[in-house]
C-alpha cells in the first residue's frame, strides 16, 4: 500500500514537472498601454492562450511548446510569428494597425429593419477546445435589399456551464477567392459579458455603420482564453486541457437552399466546418441572429 502511495506521489510530481510557465506581457508599440484579449495560439497545435486587462498572460505548458513559434493576433494590431521563447517572461510591443476612416454619407433616413435568422428552435451546446472563434456566414439576398447597416446582434448560448464569462464579437468580410472570413468590419475591440445562466445576449452595433458587402459577411463568436472564463479540464492520454466558456449555441433554421453557413478558426487558419457538407446538418449553423437597418 504505501509504495504504492510513493509510486502514485512520483509519477504525479514527474508529470508536473515537465510543465514549464509561459507568461508575458502585451503593450501597445505607442501609448505603451496594455493590449488586452490578444489571441496568442501555438501553431499548428490547438494550444492557446489569451491576455488579461492587465495585457498580461500565463499557462503552464509542456516544454516541447516552448520550443516552437506562436501566433499573436489582435484586433487592429499587426499579426505577428515569435519564436515562443523570444516572448516568454518578457514585453512585447505591439504595432497598431493605421486604420483609414472611410467617407460617411448623410442621407434620408427611412425606418426600416429586417431580422435575419430569428432562433426559433431548441439551441444545442457546441463546444470545442481549440477553436478560437466560430463564424456564420450571412449571405446578402434580396431579402434585404431594403436594409444594408448592421443595427444589432444576438447571439444564444447552451445552458451547459455556462457561468459568468466574456468573449469578444467579430465582423468580416468574405474572401471572393477562398470564400473564407479576411477583413474586419468592426475595428473596435468589443468585449461582451454575459451572466451566470444567461442564454441569450442583444448587441447593439448601429452606431458603428457598418455596411452588409455584396458578397455578404460573417459574424464571429471569439472565444477568450482568460482565468475568469475557464470552468474545467479536458483530460487526454498525454495531458489536460483548459475549457473555457461560454458555449456558443447551434440551432436548426428553415433554409431552402443551405449554403456553407458554419466557418472555425483553428490553429491559424480559418476553414469550412466539415458539417456543411452533411445533408441532415446543412440546416444546422451558430444560433445567431442579425438585424439589418437602412
Amino acid at each position: 500500500m504505501i509504495k504504492n502511495i510513493f509510486l502514485l506521489l512520483f509519477v504525479t510530481v514527474q508529470a508536473f514537472g515537465q510543465q514549464n510557465v509561459f507568461k508575458g506581457t502585451l503593450l501597445d508599440a505607442k501609448t505603451k498601454d496594455p493590449v488586452v484579449y490578444v489571441n496568442i495560439s501555438f501553431l499548428k497545435t490547438t494550444k492557446g492562450i489569451s491576455s488579461t486587462e492587465e495585457g498580461t498572460f500565463l499557462m503552464y505548458i509542456n516544454q516541447r511548446y516552448l520550443n516552437g513559434k506562436v501566433h499573436i493576433s489582435c484586433l487592429n494590431y499587426k499579426d505577428t510569428i515569435v519564436n515562443a521563447s523570444d516572448i516568454n517572461g518578457k514585453t512585447l510591443f505591439m504595432n497598431p494597425k493605421e486604420n483609414v476612416i472611410d467617407e460617411v454619407v448623410i442621407s434620408k433616413r427611412v425606418d426600416r429593419s429586417i431580422l435575419i435568422d430569428k432562433v426559433k428552435r431548441k439551441v444545442h451546446g457546441v463546444h470545442s477546445a481549440g477553436m478560437r472563434m466560430m463564424a456564420k456566414y450571412f449571405p446578402n439576398t434580396k431579402k434585404n435589399n431594403c436594409c444594408n447597416y448592421i443595427s444589432k446582434v444576438s447571439i444564444y448560448f447552451s445552458k451547459r456551464h455556462n457561468k459568468k464569462s466574456k468573449f469578444r464579437i467579430r465582423i468580416f468580410d468574405r474572401d471572393k477567392k477562398t470564400g473564407l472570413p479576411k477583413n474586419d468590419l468592426l475595428n473596435i475591440n468589443l468585449p461582451v459579458t454575459i451572466s451566470e445562466g444567461q442564454l441569450q445576449t442583444e448587441i447593439d452595433l448601429s452606431n458603428y455603420s457598418i455596411e452588409m458587402p455584396k458578397n455578404g459577411l460573417f459574424i464571429a463568436f471569439e472565444k477568450l482564453f482568460i482565468p475568469f472564463n475557464e470552468y474545467g479540464k479536458k483530460q487526454s492520454e498525454s495531458e489536460s486541457e483548459v475549457l473555457y466558456a461560454p458555449i456558443i449555441g447551434f440551432t436548426k433554421y428553415n433554409y431552402k437552399k443551405p449554403k456553407d453557413r458554419t466557418y472555425y478558426y483553428v490553429k491559424g487558419t480559418w476553414t469550412a466546418s466539415a458539417l456543411n457538407k452533411i445533408s441532415r446538418f446543412r440546416k444546422f449553423a451558430p444560433a445567431i441572429s442579425l438585424t439589418l437597418t437602412n
